[in-house]
């Protein structure tokens, strides 16, 4: 091949790779996951930006993509390389931040790759936030959750929804098999908390369901 025409080849092909590259982030990294920008996310994962660095948030770019439901993100950052079961300073995963926000849906994403879940201490983590979500519920039911284990202070996850006057909650436990004749660490009921904590709808619901008071 003449030399012209080899020269002309390799300028063809450098347009071609050009052409082929994204162009480089407009935004942030934290901007570009908060909004749910695929476009920009390609841009940062191509040009390098390190996606296990911590954000203004004080999360890691897959936590927060995990918290707010972006189920392709969150795939396009796991492939990529994102640590999955980095931690923030509270101790939550993605994973946990997604079972926590109702992503049940992210959440089988993030477990397919591999995520780490206790789903015992989720369900009482889920509780002493106030979680109301069913699919919340049901999802770590489904994954092995211990309707009856303990807290540091004693507490399954319905004595938590009952100190919390968490209706809802205590309604979803209770209806999944949760021993409305628990008692606390202080000898006190479900029942006795319920009354003592002047919570009529708990009660009500306590009783229906065969609770007995502390005395019995």
């Amino acid at each position: 091949m003449k030399r012209p025409a080899i020269v002309s080849a390799l300028i063809c092909l450098l347009l071609l790779t050009a052409c082929s590259e994204p162009d480089k982030p407009s935004i942030a990294l934290y901007l570009a996951v908060q909004r749910g920008d695929l476009d920009q996310l390609e841009r940062h994962l191509h040009w390098g930006t390190d996606i296990n660095a911590i954000l203004p948030n004080g999360q890691y770019p897959l936590q927060t993509a995990a918290q707010n439901g972006r189920i392709i993100m969150v795939r396009n950052l796991v492939k990529h390389g994102a640590e999955i079961d980095r931690t923030t300073t509270a101790g939550d995963t993605a994973l946990d931040l997604a079972i926590l926000a109702g992503r049940t849906q992210v959440a089988d994403v993030l477990l397919a790759a591999g995520a780490t879940l206790d789903a015992s201490a989720l369900l009482l983590k889920a509780a002493a936030n106030g979680v109301t979500d069913r699919d919340t519920v049901r999802f770590l039911i489904d994954h092995g959750a211990d309707l009856e284990h303990r807290n540091d202070n004693g507490d399954t996850p319905l004595l938590v929804a009952i100190r919390q006057d968490n209706h809802r909650l205590a309604t979803q436990l209770v209806g999944q098999g949760a021993d409305v004749n628990v008692r606390a660490a202080d000898g006190d009921s479900a029942l006795g908390l319920a009354t003592r904590l002047n919570a009529p709808e708990l009660v009500s619901l306590l009783k229906r369901q065969g609770a007995r008071p502390t005395s019995d």
